[in-house]
């Protein structure tokens, strides 16, 4: 892919060189990364896997720019991210990033435009303009009729599905999925698998850590992660496919 005439290549979304991160637990230095290599191109959708304490989880917050490496350069769409101050990689952060979370995290206080809209505060957005991006992410999630609705109000699939929302609004590079179906009813769960396949379909490059087997099967490469370390990394064969019923976003 090129970025236009005469162009080199486009970066990779995210690259990972030689990452590694270590913590202090007292006196023990337990090194949660280890000289991790890893590229996502854009419109990729890709699942992180592995048990407990394998440090996928680790991971997950140093893509999302959460967490600092110990070792090694992190590109995030080209820029090298160990390298920002504070300021910079929270900016960084909210313009380049979406997150999903297994827990919805909305603000329960706050209706589901509220919700998808606090991220565009945050960057500084006008009101008009963050009103007009939450309405169009919901109705692009299929919650055009639920706007003014508390979570408590809606039901934990439309719940995630205003957490996809609230991560669409800013129109990031990069979605992050931590397990966006693990407190979910099977029905829900695929709606919401369906919500970002179609959003992947549309060219949104898309990592979620899952440890289900079968969540992991809908993407289109799975890595798998054991000690710190990557053990795999594998295309899907047959990815599986849900509907989606997704709306496109102008």
């Amino acid at each position: 892919m090129r970025t236009a005439a005469g162009a080199g290549p486009e970066p990779p979304v995210v690259s990972l060189e030689g990452i590694g991160k270590a913590y202090r637990m007292g006196q023990v230095i337990v090194q949660a990364l280890v000289s991790v290599d890893l590229r996502v191109r854009a419109g990729e959708m890709v699942a992180i896997m592995g048990p407990s304490g394998s440090g996928k989880s680790t991971l997950m917050n140093l893509l999302g720019c959460l967490d600092r490496p110990s070792a090694g350069e992190y590109r995030l769409a080209g820029r090298p991210v160990s390298r920002l101050g504070d300021d910079q990689l929270a900016d960084m952060r909210n313009r380049t990033i979406g997150f999903v979370f297994q827990n919805y995290n909305l603000l329960p206080r706050l209706s589901a435009l509220q919700n998808v809209e606090l991220p565009l505060i945050y960057r500084g957005e006008r009101a008009s303009r963050r009103r007009e991006a939450a309405l169009e992410a919901l109705g692009a999630v299929g919650l055009a009729d639920r706007v003014h609705h508390l979570p408590a109000q809606l039901s934990g699939g439309q719940q995630q599905r205003c957490a996809v929302a609230r991560a669409l609004a800013g129109r990031p590079k990069l979605l992050l999925a931590d397990e966006p179906t693990g407190n979910l009813d099977s029905v829900s769960g695929r709606e919401v698998m369906g919500i970002i396949q179609g959003l992947n379909a549309r060219g949104m490059t898309v990592i979620m850590v899952t440890h289900d087997e079968a969540i992991a099967n809908h993407c289109k490469r799975i890595v798998r992660v054991l000690d710190g370390r990557i053990l795999s990394d594998e295309p899907v064969a047959d990815p599986v496919q849900v509907a989606s019923q997704v709306a496109e976003l102008a």
